[in-house]
């Protein structure tokens, strides 16, 4: 069996100190040393000549960190949240840090398990999209130091840093266009409204409603939960229970994945889109291109979000940040398609 190579190793290769390949492999930036492109370049070499790796468990020790970020998210099969955590898994990467994934399956106990992990400090930071976690949860964690971003509105003001998008503007943005094609009754599936994600885009689609001069109607309003399970069948229910002059001529659904579920039962009970009933989600996923007719919805980088949490985790980490809590906004765009 092929022994591991050391640091030791790389650095008789490269004819430096032990120090010197120390110094470089942890991309350190500090002091007064100076490493010219030539000795990075050979110690380089001999790291992938000689297939070295660094030994994670060895350095933690002397550190006491792991090296190793953690991402809670409500639901992997939501094309969201594998775009959130690649864009945060290349930045760790590129930060010396490995990411771990939990997926709290949309319930406040997955939520908690995963707090109770993190607490025993199986991770470096965190990065947190949460609907269920309370304030009081939020507290465990700052008293244990360990740096935390939340993704989404909920945790700001909680003490920790945050990557958010407006949803009330995002959510005014898709009534607009709605109004502007001549839709009227406007119907909405609002997201998990025991969170603040459906709790918000249902206040911004009703603001935006009256902003038009249109009042908000709320047997046009079906909850779903931020999922797809069942959400065709509670649709074309919704649909089968008016009247044909009364039917809604727009469904705004408070994500893709449920507005791609209700495309479904619009066609399913032989109305078309966007001619009898226009469409339109919000997330921008994957499929939302590729569905027929191609799905209108708001669209922000969210690759750049997971991007950017985790930069704000490492800062906070190799400085021991005690700067006040920091909100990043990103801009958002209407993504117009056929669906509208």
């Amino acid at each position: 069996m092929k022994l591991r190579s050391t640091q030791k190793d790389v650095a008789e290769m490269a004819g430096v100190s032990r120090a010197t390949v120390s110094y470089v492999l942890s991309k350190r930036q500090d002091g007064n040393i100076r490493i010219s492109d030539d000795t990075r370049n050979r110690i380089l070499q001999a790291v992938e000549k000689l297939e070295y790796r660094v030994n994670v468990t060895a350095r933690g020790l002397k550190t006491k960190r792991t090296h190793l970020l953690a991402v809670l998210v409500p639901d992997l099969s939501n094309p969201f949240y594998p775009v959130l955590i690649r864009g945060a898994q290349k930045a760790a990467y590129e930060a010396d840090h490995r990411l771990i994934v939990f997926d709290s399956f949309s319930t406040p106990e997955g939520e908690r398990d995963f707090l109770e992990a993190a607490l025993h400090h199986i991770a470096d930071g965190l990065i947190l999209s949460s609907f269920y976690l309370e304030q009081r949860d939020i507290k465990h964690l700052l008293a244990s130091g360990i740096p935390t971003v939340g993704v989404g509105p909920r945790l700001w003001g909680s003490g920790v840093d945050v990557v958010q998008t407006d949803q009330l503007q995002a959510v005014r943005a898709v009534i607009d266009h709605l109004v502007s094609r001549g839709r009227r009754r406007i119907a909405h599936i609002a997201g998990d409204l025991t969170t603040l994600n459906g709790q918000l885009r249902l206040e911004g689609y009703r603001l935006a409603l009256r902003v038009h001069g249109l009042e908000p109607n709320e047997r046009l309003v079906v909850e779903g939960k931020f999922r797809r399970e069942g959400i065709a069948e509670r649709v074309d229910s919704f649909l089968a229970s008016f009247a044909p002059g009364e039917l809604p001529d727009a469904i705004f659904a408070a994500n893709d994945v449920m507005a791609i579920e209700a495309m479904k039962a619009v066609r399913r009970r032989g109305y078309r889109i966007p001619d009898d009933i226009a469409v339109c989600g919000i997330d921008n996923i994957p499929e939302a291109e590729y569905v027929e007719p191609p799905l209108t919805t708001i669209g922000n980088d969210v690759e750049l979000m997971g991007r950017e949490a985790v930069s704000m985790i490492v800062d906070r980490i190799r400085h021991d940040s005690v700067k006040d809590p920091e909100c990043r906004e990103f801009p958002f765009e209407l993504i117009e398609r056929n669906s509208s």
